[in-house]
């Protein structure tokens, strides 16, 4: 492990939460949301469909990456706060749960740098030809992940499948079997009638607009983007590290530069700073450039784990093959 510490006082002001920066950050996602819809109200045709569908999965990102930020406990002050924000307004509105990811993500967080990382599966046979990418994204654009992924959060939901999310399926072990109305009732007891409910409310907001149909826009980022620009950052945050084997956090993730539209839709809550969030966890999204500029300026970035863009990391995630 590296032995750079952070000054204590510094540490204090990286890891401080805040409810109006958290407020803000929330905003931000709900907003886009609004204005994807929008767009597609104000002006309908193909084109704008094809943008509110871009923005409303950069819209999901950013509430899936908000959900994590609340599993560390990293945005709100009362954490009964924070882990209701994350959930209702962030886990759910995806089908996702903050209790789920929070035990599957702190495993992740816990063992990085290992091989029971329970996220190498997902990165660890980087890089791959240009070839074996193509049909990766190819799944993604079909819409084939996002519709295997939601069929997986389904059961999740329901009890059936132990909350992973690195594409691995193992049944829950019962102690006696379970009929479907056991997994009727685990399913509401996480909550899986208020993800329902969050998609039937935008629908009658849609429909109470005369514009039922738009709600479409939604399932179809659900099912396509969302699921490619995760994978995207899947890539860019452990694929072709220095070393994705070593417990050191400076060398199993990666720093990457982000443009704006990155910053939109991929890279939203600067996660594009995943080797910072590694290495101070608790710190706010909003705190990581601060933390960025410290790690540079002490020279502790391995250049193997900086990146210019996405496109960076995709070219050094490929092979010339």
């Amino acid at each position: 492990m590296t032995t750079f510490k952070l000054d204590p006082a510094v540490r204090a002001e990286l890891t401080k939460k805040s409810n109006l920066m958290g407020s803000i950050a929330l905003a931000k996602d709900w907003g886009l949301i609004v204005f994807a819809f929008g767009l597609s109200l104000l002006w309908p045709n193909p084109i704008t469909f094809l943008i509110s569908i871009i923005l409303l999965a950069g819209a999901q990102v950013g509430l899936s990456i908000l959900m994590h930020d609340a599993a560390h406990r990293a945005v709100f002050t009362n954490e009964k706060v924070n882990d209701f924000i994350g959930e209702y307004l962030c886990a759910l509105p995806t089908f996702n749960s903050l209790a789920g990811y929070r035990a599957y993500h702190m495993a992740h967080h816990r063992l990085a740098g290992t091989v029971d990382d329970p996220d190498l599966h997902m990165t660890k046979q980087y890089p791959v030809s240009k070839a074996s990418l193509q049909r990766k994204l190819l799944r993604d654009i079909s819409g084939l992940s996002g519709l295997k992924s939601f069929i997986g959060l389904l059961g999740m939901k329901c009890g059936y499948w132990q909350y992973k999310l690195n594409g691995l399926t193992d049944l829950v072990v019962y102690e006696k079997p379970q009929t479907t109305l056991d997994h009727v009732k685990i399913f509401i007891k996480n909550n899986g009638l208020v993800s329902i409910g969050w998609q039937v409310a935008m629908w009658a907001v849609l429909y109470s607009m005369g514009h039922g149909l738009y709600f479409l826009l939604w399932v179809a980022a659900y099912l396509i983007p969302f699921p490619l620009f995760l994978r995207v950052r899947q890539i860019a945050d452990h694929a072709v590290v220095e070393d994705m084997l070593s417990t050191n956090p400076l060398l199993h993730a990666r720093s990457s530069k982000a443009n704006w539209i990155e910053k939109l839709l991929i890279s939203p809550h600067h996660e594009h700073y995943h080797l910072e969030h590694h290495f101070l966890a608790t710190a706010p999204s909003w705190n990581l450039p601060k933390l960025h500029a410290i790690l540079i300026k002490e020279g502790l970035i391995p250049k193997a784990n900086q990146a210019s863009s996405i496109f960076d990391v995709l070219r050094r995630a490929t092979t010339k093959q």
